[in-house]
């Protein structure tokens, strides 16, 4: 059963829904806070990557590559997971306005019709839409291959085309930061970081 449908589903006031949502928005907040500490830890990867390409540390390089992969992941759970929270919030807020003032009239049973319109709404299908991810669900595919000793193909080959486009990047960044082009580097190292933290294949 869905957030709406089962909030919805039980006797329900304007005191609930106030509740809820300060619930909601400490949830907001948690996965906020978690992506701002993600982007940190990316920076520092990214200039680990840098340090590890000028000394010609391949091995530090396949590491780091994983491990700024994972966190790709984890920045779309936790930006997904704050936007679906956010949604939630902004719902709460206007059902809890409409419910205060249908209790103010005590009209029940417009009450009552406001609540089988929320349960009825739709709106939890909509935020499950929101969670699909393929990128998501062929990791977990993978996982799951993993723990039956399964090992997947193209983990076994190094022809990654987005690795090979992510280090190219980063060798740019490096000539650029060599030649005293700071400002160039730091642009083009900006636009990387956007690329990491969108949906787009930077990595």
């Amino acid at each position: 059963m869905g957030f709406f449908q089962l909030l919805f589903g039980q006797k329900i006031d304007s005191r609930l829904l106030k509740v809820k949502l300060r619930e909601v928005e400490r949830e907001r907040r948690k996965y906020f806070m978690e992506v701002r500490k993600l982007s940190t830890r990316q920076s520092s990867i990214i200039d680990q990557i840098k340090n590890a390409r000028k000394e010609g540390n391949q091995i530090e390089v396949d590491y780091l590559w994983e491990e700024l992969k994972d966190l790709k992941h984890d920045f779309a759970f936790n930006k997904r997971a704050a936007k679906i929270a956010n949604l939630e919030g902004i719902a709460l807020k206007k059902y809890t306005r409409g419910l205060e003032r249908l209790e103010k009239r005590k009209d029940k049973n417009s009450i009552q019709k406001l609540i089988t319109r929320v349960r009825n709404s739709g709106l939890d299908a909509k935020l499950a839409l929101a969670q699909i991810d393929e990128e998501g669900y062929i990791d977990e595919l993978n996982a799951t291959l993993d723990a039956l000793g399964l090992e997947v193909e193209e983990a076994m080959t190094d022809d990654d085309p987005e690795k090979k486009k992510f280090l190219e990047e980063i060798d740019s960044i490096v000539e650029a930061e060599s030649s005293g082009s700071f400002d160039e580097a730091l642009k083009s190292e900006q636009e990387l970081k956007r690329k990491l933290e969108s949906d787009e294949k930077a990595v």
